[in-house]
């Protein structure tokens, strides 16, 4: 498998609190919201794909961009992101791929052993919560199934070398 890089402590917990508080009113049924922008179905619920330019989450990119910089060298930018809710349903498991250079995973809200990482068809990644998971955006992944029905909230970014 190719390189993928895990930074831990990305923020405070009352800014990850906020950033979870902020966004569960902006997120919407995927069948709603993907046909609107895609054409297509997505598991759980999703915001915009613009949730990087919202003023608030402006900051948090900022910051998770410089940290990546800091900690992989890489020299990003954003060209998409939006966050995520799923509760683990295995009907929801959707491999997919990136169109861009890297894809990026914050993690806000996990459960511990079963949904704290992203499943690669060669081996599940951990990363500890407030952690963000950077990988080559052609790699096939999907978030994990978890058989409790517990909220899993992640923020996905699509990056592309600057």
């Amino acid at each position: 498998m190719e390189t993928v890089y895990i930074l831990e402590n990305i923020f405070p917990k009352d800014q990850r609190l906020d950033l979870i508080k902020k966004s569960e009113p902006l997120l919407v049924e995927g069948d709603d919201i993907n046909r609107r922008y895609v054409g297509r179905d997505y598991p759980g619920r999703q915001t915009d794909s613009r949730i990087h330019e919202f003023s608030y989450f402006n900051f948090a990119a900022n910051r998770l961009l410089n940290l990546i910089k800091e900690k992989t060298g890489l020299d990003l930018v954003i060209d998409k992101s939006w966050v995520n809710w799923t509760n683990g349903k295995k009907s929801d498991i959707a491999w997919h791929t990136h169109r861009c250079d890297y894809a990026g995973v914050y993690y806000m809200k996990t459960t511990r052993f079963f949904s704290d990482g992203t499943l690669f068809k060669d081996r599940f990644v951990r990363v500890p919560l407030n952690g963000a998971l950077i990988f080559p955006a052609n790699i096939l992944h999907t978030a994990p199934s978890c058989p409790f029905r517990i909220g899993r909230y992640t923020w996905a970014f699509n990056l592309n070398k600057r």
